[in-house]
């Protein structure tokens, strides 16, 4: 079975060509306001006829400006998270530096104490608090759906979490 869009038909080969032409610098200067210089805009304007190329139905396409920079703002998006998931720097193991832990009982203890201080700093803190901060901390939820969900602004649950940032970080002996 052939893949989609092995041959592109001259009709969209020419609307492809047309509006590389119409609209190539305004994308690099739209891609340069946006990435920093390590990033080639070229690369990204590419990227974006090329996603055009595997559509199969360009005459339909109303607004071609609007369509050709959200698509642009895709490829931006998708650049962006890829890179995220990319560490900036790559650290070589050296066993002085990142060598093992060792647990001794003593730090085992301590550990343990630490760790029952911030639960019992949880069970301090309001209730609502403590609800909005065990959310966010450990069942990954986002402020804008913690807000949502309490039917309250934002700026009420970063209050919330500040407080318990500040009562805990208290609580530990992390002076703030």
């Amino acid at each position: 079975m052939a893949q989609k869009n092995e041959h592109i038909p001259y009709a969209e080969e020419a609307l492809l060509a047309q509006w590389a032409r119409e609209f190539r610098l305004p994308l690099i200067r739209f891609f340069q306001k946006r990435v920093p210089a390590t990033i080639e805009p070229e690369d990204l304007v590419q990227e974006v006829f090329v996603r055009l190329a595997r559509r199969a139905d360009l005459a339909t396409i109303e607004r071609v400006d609007g369509y050709l920079f959200q698509t642009a703002a895709n490829v931006l998006a998708d650049r962006y998270r890829k890179d995220a998931r990319k560490p900036d720097v790559i650290e070589s193991y050296d066993e002085s530096v990142h060598g093992e832990v060792v647990l001794t009982p003593e730090r085992v203890l301590m550990d343990k104490q630490e760790l029952n201080d911030l639960i019992q700093g949880l069970y301090a803190l309001p209730e609502r608090t403590r609800h909005i901060f065990v959310l966010y901390h450990f069942e990954n939820i986002r402020q804008t759906e913690i807000a949502r969900r309490f039917e309250m602004p934002i700026s009420t649950v970063e209050k919330h979490m500040a407080r318990a940032n500040k009562l805990l970080l208290r609580r530990l002996g992390r002076k703030r």
